[in-house]
């Protein structure tokens, strides 16, 4: 594998694990999004668009324009050409996925589960549950179904990453 291919797979990663971790901003965006609507406040509107913009901007650069970068800030110019790692991209691309898939269930199952507990519990000492109260467990829904879909569809990622090199 050559030093270009490990930094190429390196921001493909990265990307990962970008979206992974983006999953409530976007959330939080998107229920800005639809608040402006109902306040009109340009300000919110603007912050949650500049929000969804850098992060489709950042992760376009890192899936697609791994050699933009590389060439721009001279990653290999130090390093030897060639690494001794005897796996193929794609497998190691599709450890990666299924790595950042699982730690990604794993990690916020605890996390739905404290949710939903909160939830009984002020529905217990109100004898109401507000709409307020759900945020929690519908950010911590959608981490779990990110996670579930890169487990279960990890060649279909793989694939789709390496679609660009093949070109």
């Amino acid at each position: 594998m050559s030093s270009r291919s490990f930094f190429q797979i390196f921001f493909k990663i990265s990307a990962l694990l970008t979206i992974v971790g983006s999953v409530g901003v976007l959330i939080e965006s998107l229920q800005s999004i639809v608040s402006f609507f109902s306040y009109t406040d340009y300000t919110i509107l603007f912050i949650a668009i500049i929000s969804i913009a850098l992060l489709v901007f950042t992760v376009y650069f890192l899936l697609f324009k791994g050699d933009y970068i590389i060439n721009k800030l001279h990653l290999t110019d130090n390093v030897d050409e060639h690494l001794s790692i005897k796996m193929h991209r794609s497998q190691i691309l599709s450890l990666a996925v299924v790595v950042i898939g699982g730690y990604t269930f794993v990690n916020e199952i605890p996390v739905f589960c404290h949710a939903l507990y909160s939830y009984w519990q002020e529905g217990l000492m109100e004898h109401s549950y507000s709409y307020t109260s759900k945020g929690p467990i519908i950010y911590s829904s959608a981490r779990l179904l990110v996670g579930l879909l890169l487990l279960g569809n990890t060649k279909l990622i793989v694939n789709y990453l390496e679609l660009r090199r093949k070109k």
